[in-house]
């Protein structure tokens, strides 16, 4: 049960929008985000050698307030080009290195590393003034003006992205949809299917109680587990105040290069 909750609070909930609408042409709409995704062969070369002050962020896809802070990861990549990003994937290979060598406890996990060292950690999703303030960064005026963004003519109003996740040992699917208007994100839905093996399967009705009993979203058993699923206007979606300014070609370029599968 331990485990369980570890998991409900980072994975908490998420849905899914039925009707994705026709597949685009995904070259067309995704933006040029200068994002390094890291890993042990180029840790050493892209943070620790980096010339720039580096935002290390550490990340889970089946984490809701990851999601969340694409966004801002995304404006400061393209606002501010004297700061390195650089994002590392919890679920994914070749990172045993990093995992032993960083204290990784939670996620989102950012790392704030001047010329090779770490000067401060924030756990959990932090507004941009804040990630700015621990890298102990003062935004100079030619440095703070907002890149140009070329806005796609007709730009698709859906965007549905799925990965399938893992942590603490229980498998999932996760379904990140949005729905885009004139100029801001008008709904987030998402869903976390749970994969629960049949040696669990005793507790899978304490774990669903568990989820009810939290009041963070809704949730049904499935043949194979159970189903949390969270909505726009969710107490959770609302307490993490997710910025709904991001373009659909941001959105899907930022969850693909979190390993996310969009159309």
């Amino acid at each position: 049960m331990k485990q369980f909750k570890s998991l409900l609070a980072v994975a908490c909930a998420m849905i899914l929008v039925f009707g994705a609408g026709a597949k685009v042409n995904a070259a067309q709409y995704n933006e040029d985000i200068k994002i390094v995704k890291v890993n042990d062969s180029n840790f050493e070369s892209e943070v620790l050698q980096s010339k720039k002050p580096v935002i290390l962020e550490i990340s889970s896809t089946s984490c809701p307030p990851c999601l969340i802070m694409i966004p801002t990861l995304i404006g400061i990549a393209k606002n501010y080009s004297d700061i390195k990003i650089a994002t590392v994937g919890i679920d994914e290979p070749g990172i045993d290195k990093i995992k032993a060598s960083l204290p990784i406890q939670a996620f989102p996990t950012f790392f704030l590393i001047r010329d090779g060292k770490i000067i401060n950690k924030l756990v959990g999703a932090v507004k941009e003034e804040e990630l700015f303030s621990a890298l102990q960064y003062t935004p100079s005026k030619k440095s703070a003006q907002p890149a140009k963004t070329k806005k796609a003519k007709n730009s698709p109003k859906n965007l549905v992205c799925k990965t399938n996740g893992q942590f603490n040992g229980l498998k999932n699917m996760v379904t990140i949809s949005f729905v885009f208007g004139a100029t801001e994100i008008e709904n987030v839905d998402i869903v976390t299917d749970v994969f629960v093996p049949p040696e669990l399967g005793a507790q899978r009705e304490q774990m669903i109680e568990h989820v009810r009993a939290s009041g963070k979203g809704e949730v049904e058993p499935t043949m194979t587990g159970f189903r949390m699923h969270i909505d726009n206007d969710c107490r959770f979606m609302k307490v993490m105040d997710m910025k709904r300014t991001s373009t659909y070609g941001e959105m899907r370029a930022g969850l693909e290069l979190q390993g996310f599968n969009c159309q």
